[in-house]
């Protein structure tokens, strides 16, 4: 009886232990994600392993002490659903009664994808407009009869209705040495009057995490610099972007690679004003991309569709693979402004 004593009295520890934790982990990754590096290897590393305990304790809690249930039940709540992202539909729901645009953004890594699935996705689904990122100088698509096309460097811009090219934005994205473009953005005329379109890609944080990482000491703490600097810049590149963004006509679209989850500080400082599609009405963790962390898998959610209020989403989904590293991600936003 005594053993036993011990053994629920360790548990309780364990459990409560454990709780703490993960509203720890939560708490640094929403407060200093891309403001402090820990927590901006723990924004980008791979999340599920906080749920790794849950294997060890569950059973234990079952056969030894139900009474401890609540907490590590409380606990898993929120490493599958806040930490790791989860994105519930709670949102209002809008029945659309005049322009519903079907929008399509996929980074195609380079060139480096299957072109004839991308064309038949485009097909399928019933784009309207498609935004495309790191795009090789020919894009080599089949595109529906009668299809606009707006490139400016390795930005894309499709479209079923015409398009205007208004403007650009060149900035540096390290450790390449020269400016690549960040933005590009059109007037695209619907049958319910001009919608401005941007296609964006801002800097990656992956070469200041993986010259953090270290395959002897896990981290090298004397590289640290690589990241903070890097992270800075992509705070610099994402308030420009932002600020170019905010001087365009309204009824805006913004599509594109932001290289960052929207529990980065980065993002909630400069695009948490505008509707965030999988966000709003997306299901499920919407993870676009993918990567290691010393052989553990890590995804997150960094391809994102916004509007401002001119637009309302509707729907939004995760595409099937198309070849890239990244998944394409497909939104159905509907008017709700008048020009």
């Amino acid at each position: 009886m005594k053993g036993l004593r011990k053994k629920t009295g360790l548990l309780y520890w364990l459990v409560w232990g454990y709780a703490v934790l993960v509203l720890s982990a939560l708490v640094v990754v929403k407060l200093g994600g891309d403001r402090w590096w820990p927590a901006t290897l723990l924004l980008f590393g791979p999340r599920w392993v906080m749920a790794v305990p849950l294997v060890v304790l569950a059973p234990l809690v079952i056969f030894l002490n139900r009474g401890l249930l609540w907490p590590l039940l409380a606990a898993a709540i929120f490493v599958f659903g806040p930490f790791m992202g989860l994105s519930l539909p709670f949102g209002k729901i809008f029945a659309p009664n005049g322009l519903v645009l079907k929008v399509l953004t996929c980074n195609v890594q380079n060139g480096n994808f299957n072109r004839k699935a991308l064309s038949s996705l485009i097909f399928d689904s019933g784009a309207d407009i498609v935004a495309m990122q790191e795009c090789p100088r020919e894009l080599g698509l089949e595109l529906p009869p009668g299809w606009h096309v707006v490139q400016e460097g390795q930005l894309a811009l499709l479209s079923r209705f015409p398009l205007k090219l208004s403007g650009s934005l060149q900035m540096m994205h390290p450790p390449h040495k020269w400016p690549r473009t960040s933005l590009l953005y059109c007037i695209v005329q619907t049958p319910n009057g001009a919608v401005t379109l941007c296609s964006v890609h801002l800097p990656s944080p992956r070469y200041g995490l993986q010259n953090i990482l270290d395959r002897r000491t896990v981290l090298s703490l004397n590289r640290i610099g690589f990241l903070v600097d890097e992270t800075e810049n992509r705070r610099q590149v994402s308030r420009q972007v932002q600020e170019a963004i905010a001087s365009l006509p309204r009824w805006v679209i913004v599509a594109g690679d932001f290289n960052m989850p929207v529990d980065s500080t980065i993002y909630r400082e400069y695009w948490s004003g505008f509707s965030n599609a999988f966000s709003q009405v997306g299901l499920g963790y919407g993870w676009t991309v993918g990567g290691e962390v010393r052989g553990l898998k890590a995804r997150v959610r960094i391809d994102h569709i916004l509007t401002d209020k001119g637009f309302a989403p509707i729907a939004c989904r995760v595409g099937p693979d198309v070849g890239s590293d990244h998944l394409p991600v497909i939104a159905e936003l509907a008017s709700i402004a008048t020009h």
